[in-house]
């Protein structure tokens, strides 16, 4: 009796928000993966044709954008990936499965490298080229560094969060008697 009292409220909180918003993003992630794969299908087939979709509409794209959707296959897939590894690992953290707690610190490392990464090459290549037109907002090395700091304080936060004892100590007692 004294075990099965004891799974539930020993939930830190933020665990189910946090499971949750993982599990949402993966979902979300791989939607936006079909969609890009999809552009950039379209944008190919266009561009076979001899039309530039992105010019004719008036978007100026960055060289950095201009190779992901060369390689758009690659990157499509990448995300899915991505995405169906978030969506696994919010459910399982949900479920407080031990391993959980450890896979999502692993990914929100790999997920603020990976950041990191990107914007430096997407700023090295905006300061070679030496921006001086305006191009739109979404394509603009202000909007990119403003969306990769939020993303890299989500990933530390996250960080911080699952090393923190109490969700330690939660995970390690393993997930909560279902069974009722």
């Amino acid at each position: 009796g004294e075990e099965w009292t004891m799974g539930r409220s020993e939930k830190p909180g933020g665990v189910a928000l946090t499971g949750w918003l993982c599990a949402i993003a993966g979902g979300l992630t791989v939607v936006f993966a079909a969609v890009f794969a999809l552009v950039g299908a379209l944008a190919r087939a266009l561009s076979q044709q001899g039309s530039d979709v992105f010019a004719q509409a008036g978007a100026a794209l960055d060289p950095l954008s201009r190779a992901l959707l060369e390689h758009f296959e690659a990157v499509a897939a990448a995300l899915v990936i991505f995405g169906l590894v978030s969506l696994v690992i919010g459910v399982q953290f949900l479920r407080m499965r031990p391993a959980a707690r450890a896979a999502l610190e692993i990914l929100s490392w790999v997920v603020l490298g990976a950041t990191l990464l990107l914007e430096w090459a997407s700023l090295t290549v905006s300061k070679q080229r030496g921006d001086t037109q305006p191009g739109n907002w979404i394509s603009s090395p202000i909007t990119s560094l403003l969306l990769s700091l939020l993303q890299v304080l989500a990933c530390i936060l996250i960080i911080r969060f699952v090393r923190n004892p109490a969700v330690r100590a939660a995970f390690r007692a393993g997930p909560p008697d279902s069974r009722g």
